[in-house]
C-alpha cells in the first residue's frame, strides 16, 4: 500500500472517529437538554368525586308551635330542656288574660249594639210623598176650573138668551102718560139687566182664566214633586244600601270579636298554658318572661330520637344522592358508615329564632342530607360531626386524561402528545398540541372531547417546561 492510500485510510478513520465522538456528544447533550416526560394514553371511564363537609345532630321530627297572640308570657321552658308529654312549655299570665277577656267582651257588646242600630237604619224612613199633596192640589184646581167653566157657560147662555125691550115705533100720546112712563121704565130695566149679564159673563170668563192658571201652576208643582220624590227615593235607596253594607260590616266585626272571645276563653280553660303533646326537647325559643306576644313567635321542639344532618356546598349538590354511603366521625370517635336517606334544602337563616323574626326570602339556600345515627352511637342535639362521601359520575366518558395533562391559554384548552419526526440525526420525538373541550372534572381526571386516539401518548408530566414543538424524551 502506497503512502497516499495509507493517508486516505487514516483520514477516513479519523473522520469516523469524529463522527462517533459527535454522535456521543450529541446524544449526551440531548440527554441533558431534551426534557424527559411521562406519558399516559387517553382512556374511557367515569369520573370519581370526593365530597366532604360538616354537620350536626338534629331531632328526627321537629314541631313548630306558634304562641297565642296578644298575651303576656309568665314562664317558658329553656332551650335544651326535656319536657314530658302534658307538661307546660309556656305559661301565660292569667290576670292579663282575664283583663283581655273582659275587654273583648265589652268590645263585642258595643259592636252588637252598633249592629242593631245599623239594622234599624237599613229599614229606611217612612214619609208621605210630596207628589201626593201636589196631586191633591192639582185635582182641586182642575175641579175649580171645571166649575168656573160651567159658570162661564151658564153666563154665556144667559147673556145669549137675553131679549132686550124695543122702543115702540109710534110714540104714545101725551094723554096716555101712565103708559108712556111704564114703557120707558121697561127700556131702562132691560138695559140694566143686559149690563148685569154682560158683567157676569166677563167675571165668569176671568174666573175661568184664573182657574186655568191655577191648574197650570198645580201641574208644574206636581211634576216638580214627582222629580223631588224620585230623587228622594234614590237618596233613600242609597242610604238604605249604605246602612245595609254597614250592618254587614258590623256583623262581620261582631263575628270576628265573638270568635276572638271564644278563643280567649279556650286559653282560659286551658289554664293559660301551652303543653307538650309528647315527650320532646326544646330546640329553639325566642320567648322572654314578661314579653307580650304578637302571634309571630315560634317555639320549636324535637322528638322521635336523633338523626344526622350534613351540610353540603353548592358545588357538591349534584354529587350527593340518596342511598350513597357516607363516612362520618362524631366528635372524637372513629369513622362510621351511614347511608343518605334523602336530600333536602333550607335557608341559611336560623328560622327567625328571635321573637317575631322571620327568615328573609333573600337568604341563600343550603343543601342538606339526612341519615340515621350509626348503630350504637350516642349523641345529643347540636352535636357536630365531619363527613366524607365518594361517588362516581353517572355518565361514562369516551376520553379521560389526567388533570396534569390539561393545559389552557388564550386559544383555549389543549394537551400535548408525543409526535415522531425525522431529522438529520434520525427520528426524534417532539410535543404536538391537540385542542380539547373539557366536559367535566374530578380531583384527578378531566373528561374531554378531542381528536385524540387511543394510541396517542399524552404528556402528563415533565422534568422541565415543555411547549409545543419542543423535543422530548420519554422517561424510561
Amino acid at each position: 500500500m502506497d503512502i497516499k492510500m495509507k493517508r486516505k485510510v487514516r483520514l477516513l478513520a479519523v473522520f469516523l472517529a469524529l463522527m462517533v465522538l459527535c454522535t456521543i456528544i450529541s446524544r449526551a447533550a440531548a440527554s441533558i437538554l431534551v426534557a424527559q416526560v411521562q406519558v399516559e394514553k387517553p382512556g374511557r371511564g367515569k369520573l370519581s368525586y370526593t365530597c366532604s363537609g360538616s354537620g350536626n345532630v338534629v331531632p328526627v321530627q321537629e314541631k313548630l308551635i306558634f304562641l297565642w297572640p296578644g298575651q303576656q308570657v309568665e314562664w317558658a321552658a329553656d332551650v335544651g330542656s326535656t319536657v314530658k308529654a302534658g307538661d307546660c312549655l309556656v305559661q301565660f299570665r292569667m290576670e292579663y288574660l282575664q283583663q283581655t277577656i273582659e275587654s273583648k267582651q265589652a268590645e263585642l257588646t258595643q259592636l252588637e249594639l252598633q249592629a242593631g242600630q245599623q239594622q234599624i237604619s237599613a229599614r229606611g224612613t217612612a214619609r208621605v210623598p210630596s207628589a201626593e199633596r201636589a196631586m191633591q192640589t192639582l185635582t182641586d184646581a182642575q175641579r175649580q176650573l171645571q166649575e168656573a167653566q160651567q159658570r162661564a157657560a151658564d153666563a154665556q147662555a144667559a147673556y145669549d138668551q137675553f131679549q132686550p125691550v124695543q122702543a115702540p115705533a109710534v110714540q104714545p100720546q101725551p094723554t096716555d102718560a101712565q103708559s108712556a112712563s111704564a114703557g120707558q121704565q121697561q127700556l131702562t130695566d132691560s138695559s140694566v139687566l143686559k149690563q148685569e149679564l154682560e158683567n157676569a159673563l166677563r167675571e165668569a170668563q176671568a174666573n175661568v182664566e184664573t182657574a186655568r192658571q191655577s191648574v197650570i201652576q198645580a201641574q208644574n208643582e206636581y211634576n216638580l214633586a214627582l222629580k223631588e220624590d224620585a230623587a228622594q227615593d234614590r237618596n233613600e235607596a242609597n242610604a238604605v244600601q249604605s246602612a245595609q253594607l254597614g250592618a254587614q260590616a258590623l256583623d262581620a266585626q261582631v263575628d270576628t270579636a265573638r270568635k276572638a272571645l271564644e278563643q280567649l276563653i279556650s286559653y282560659q280553660n286551658a289554664g293559660g298554658k301551652i303543653c307538650a303533646e309528647q315527650d320532646c326537647t326544646v330546640l329553639t325559643s325566642g320567648i322572654q318572661a314578661g314579653a307580650f306576644t304578637t302571634g309571630a313567635e315560634i317555639l320549636i321542639t324535637g322528638n322521635g330520637g336523633w338523626k344526622l344532618k350534613g351540610l353540603a356546598s353548592a358545588k357538591d349538590k349534584e354529587k350527593l344522592k340518596a342511598g350513597a354511603e357516607v363516612e362520618v366521625r362524631l366528635g372524637a370517635g372513629k369513622k362510621r358508615s351511614v347511608k343518605i336517606e334523602y336530600i333536602g334544602a333550607e335557608r341559611t337563616a336560623d328560622n327567625g329564632s328571635a321573637a317575631g323574626e322571620n327568615p328573609s326570602s333573600a337568604q341563600p339556600v343550603q343543601t342538606c342530607w339526612y341519615a340515621p345515627l350509626p348503630e350504637n352511637a350516642t349523641a345529643d342535639s347540636g352535636d357536630t360531626f365531619e363527613w366524607t362521601v365518594q361517588s362516581g359520575s353517572e355518565k361514562e366518558y369516551e376520553q379521560l386524561i389526567p388533570l396534569s395533562a390539561l393545559r389552557e391559554d388564550s386559544d383555549g384548552a389543549y394537551c400535548l402528545i408525543i409526535s415522531d419526526e425525522e431529522s438529520m440525526l434520525g427520528t426524534v420525538q417532539t410535543a404536538r398540541r391537540v385542542p380539547v373541550t373539557v366536559l367535566e372534572k374530578d380531583s384527578e381526571n378531566a373528561a374531554v372531547t378531542s381528536s385524540l386516539k387511543d394510541t396517542d401518548q399524552v404528556i402528563v408530566s415533565s422534568e422541565k417546561y415543555v411547549g409545543e414543538g419542543d423535543r422530548v424524551r420519554i422517561r424510561s
